[in-house]
């Protein structure tokens, strides 16, 4: 389920929204607001009350961006926050979740809206997928002959089932670096839970400061 974007503008009044929020949640963050941002909504189809906004920040370099939920009320940071997205489903339940499809894109978008990972994620289907870099020494070749070995036959493509509460969506990605096999649940009512296992850190792969398509997939390079 791909879902589009629009470029706005920010009241006054939602700017100070944002940056209390920043405050609030991604502190980090906060020096940014200083600077020119852009402002995306998503044309999601799942919350009738609340607004799903990308905020990018281009200086300073590198570019960050952060995704928060804004209703009348104010605004929550999503990114690194799961519990903020739990609590708009809480409020504004997301319809039709039964349906495989919606759960599954609900599934991917609340996981991307809540991420953890800053440098940003990359979902893999085979071992094959892994973005090595490209010049190993001997201790780097060692690492991922271990890998293989013990997880390249466990990497799939997601797995769905239903499950009583609802759906969990198990899939493998790379973030900072590491192996991370993940389970995604959506229960009926929204409130997506994430277990995540890390299998491998430190991995010989570009850690996610740069990014760009190679042969038609979006990769990390540097």
């Amino acid at each position: 389920m791909d879902i589009a974007r629009t470029t706005i503008t920010l009241s006054p009044a939602e700017l100070r929204q944002l940056r209390s929020a920043v405050e609030r949640d991604a502190s980090e963050l906060e020096h940014r607001l200083s600077h020119p941002i852009e402002v995306d909504r998503y044309e999601q189809p799942f919350f009738r009350r609340h607004r799903i906004l990308e905020i990018s920040s281009a200086i300073p370099f590198p570019a960050r961006s952060i995704t928060v939920a804004a209703w009348d009320g104010g605004m929550h940071v999503l990114s690194a926050n799961l519990e903020h997205l739990q609590g708009v489903a809480a409020h504004d339940p997301p319809l039709d979740l039964d349906d495989e499809t919606r759960a599954a894109g609900y599934a991917r978008h609340g996981q991307g809206w809540t991420s953890d990972y800053a440098l940003g994620e990359l979902r893999i289907g085979t071992f094959s997928d892994i973005p090595w870099l490209a010049s190993l020494d001997d201790a780097q070749e060692a690492v991922i002959s271990d890998l293989a070995a013990r997880l390249g036959d466990a990497i799939t493509v997601e797995q769905r089932r239903r499950v009583a509460e609802g759906w969990s969506f198990r899939a493998w990605w790379l973030a900072h670096r590491c192996l991370i096999e993940r389970e995604l649940v959506v229960p009926l009512d929204g409130t997506l839970r994430r277990n995540d296992t890390i299998h491998a850190r430190d991995l010989p792969v570009p850690a996610g400061n740069h990014w760009r398509f190679v042969n038609g997939r979006y990769l990390p390079v540097g």
